[in-house]
This record gives structure tokens, sequence and C-alpha cells, in this order.
């Protein structure tokens, strides 16, 4: 699976500081990825489909599941439960991968992960309606390069 497709669903994770009166309403449910609205890595295929679905998000612990397919019928998921506390905690299916979840002061989901690849940092925004997810994302490789590229989710 390519490490920057589940890099974008993970933003769907979720976590609690102490700015929690700006988190937008529920978000637990499923997200797809909307691929006309969203910037892929130069180099990359979108996927044929992606799918993340937000099992608990209880202000206190989270967990979510996210599924991909790809054009050429391969596939995969990854998935997360912890405590949303601000600390990293492994995200299963990629051996070696952290992330770690915030709300910013203004309702944007922050999160930070960390792997073998290197690490991301996205800012995902909800709208008013909580019908669409659009994030932000930056990437940096080992290397030190950077890629910054937008996805768009909408709720199912």
């Amino acid at each position: 699976m390519k490490v920057s497709i589940c890099a974008l669903a993970l933003a769907a994770a979720f976590a609690v500081t102490a700015s929690a009166s700006a988190r937008p309403g529920n978000i637990e449910g499923k997200w797809r990825l909307n691929p006309k609205e969203t910037e892929t890595l130069p180099g990359e295929e979108a996927p044929a489909e992606l799918i993340m679905a937000i099992t608990k998000d209880d202000g206190r612990a989270f967990e979510w599941t996210v599924s991909v397919k790809f054009i050429d019928g391969s596939g995969g998921s990854v998935s997360f439960s912890g405590a949303i506390d601000g600390k990293p905690y492994p995200v299963n299916g990629r051996p070696g991968s952290t992330s770690k979840f915030s709300w910013t002061p203004d309702g944007a989901l922050k999160q930070v992960s960390e792997g073998p690849s290197g690490f991301s940092v996205e800012t995902c925004g909800f709208t008013p309606d909580m019908k669409k997810m659009e994030c932000e994302a930056r990437q940096t490789d080992l290397k030190g390069r950077v890629y910054s590229y937008i996805e768009t989710f909408d709720r199912l």
C-alpha cells in the first residue's frame, strides 16, 4: 500500500486538547476520499476507493479504520485505537509508524505522524454542516524533501 495514501487517511484519527471548546460536532461515521477534489503526490496514482470509518470519538479515546482499493485490485487497511492525550500511538498495519492528534484553537484537527519513511503534518477542517473534511498535508521524507497536497473527504 502506498505510504502517502495511508497518510492521507490517517487524518481521520482525532484527539481533544485543552481547546476542546472549538471542537466541531460529531465526526463518527464513514468518510470517502473525493478523488476529484484531492491532489495526489507526484508519481502516485489515486486509489479507486478509500473509506475511513471512525467508530469512536468520545473526547477521551477514538478508533478508526481506513480501507483502500487501488485500480489494479490491490488494497489493504490500517487502523488506530488509542488514548487522545497528544502522545504518539502505533498505527496498526504500518509497522514502525505512530500518530498523535490534537484540536487547534480554531477547531481544525492536527495530526503528526512519524514512520520509517519520514513524517507528516496534516491539518483538517470541517464544513459547518459536517458533510466535508478538507485536509492540508505536508509530508517530509528522510532526505528532507517536502511534499504538500490537499485531500477532501465526503461524509457518507
